[in-house]
């Protein structure tokens, strides 16, 4: 297959720079469930590892602490800027860049390829991104992934049930970021990051898959690695060694 051209494909021109800030408290929470998952489906030590849609390196530590090197990517230069604050260790490079601009020919492949809540914002076409990220894994490389799945319950299919739906995930959001920050300061971060232009913005133009849908299409990308459903309602999690095998449910 051939490669995409960075024309063809791009992520979008908006970027969470605006939000940066905001979007870290709220990964701060967020990302604080997938902890545990990922500390056990990473092997102890390793070579090469890319960390694509880095955001301000909430998990940077994690793979430095197991990878002899470490390639974090974002679109967002601020958020790159925070997470070189908050990581500014030797095993970590650093790159300002669209994703689909991280090819074998560029960066050479990995023993490792990771993402969380990134590869949605490649486009609508799931098969061209995933033959993307594949053709960065060398040969027995692993994948660790996790991305948003589309959720919305069948009751909030018209257009004003639904806003009522995603108003009652902004203030239960809210009110989980306050509890665990307890903090009011907290709750309002993640209230004011829902309701920001641009979180709406990028959330509406960045199409997701169902969970079904996206055991379909990682299954074909990566056989042999397993599937999780137990991370959150809105995610779904795709970890291991890429084999011919069919993968499996955990």
């Amino acid at each position: 297959m051939t490669a995409p051209s960075p024309e063809e494909h791009r992520m979008p021109e908006a970027t969470f720079d605006p939000i940066a800030e905001l979007y870290d408290k709220f990964a701060e929470l967020s990302h604080a469930r997938y902890r545990q998952w990922l500390e056990r489906v990473l092997p102890a030590r390793g070579g090469r590892a890319v960390d694509l849609g880095c955001g301000s390196g909430r998990f940077l530590g994690l793979l430095a602490d197991r990878y002899d090197e470490v390639l974090a990517v974002d679109a967002a230069p601020r958020m790159i800027e925070l997470a070189r604050e908050r990581h500014p260790q030797p095993r970590i490079r650093y790159r300002v860049g669209d994703l689909w601009e991280i090819t074998p020919d560029a960066e050479g492949t990995f023993d490792l390829v990771f993402s969380v809540n990134t590869l949605h914002h490649l486009g609508p076409d799931p098969a061209a991104y995933l033959a993307h990220v594949r053709r960065l894994l060398r040969p027995g490389g692993r994948i660790v992934v996790v991305d948003c799945v589309r959720h919305t319950p069948a009751w909030a299919a018209n257009p004003v049930s639904y806003g009522l739906y995603r108003f009652s995930r902004t203030m239960t959001g809210a009110v989980r970021a306050g509890l665990a920050h307890r903090s009011v300061s907290g709750a309002l971060a993640s209230y004011r990051l829902r309701r920001h232009p641009r979180w709406r913005s990028l959330a509406a133009e960045a199409p997701t898959l169902t969970r079904a849908e996206f055991r379909h299409h990682y299954a074909a990308a990566f056989p042999g690695a397993t599937f999780t459903d137990s991370l959150d309602p809105t995610v779904c999690a795709i970890a291991g060694e890429v084999t011919a095998r069919t993968p499996v449910t955990s």
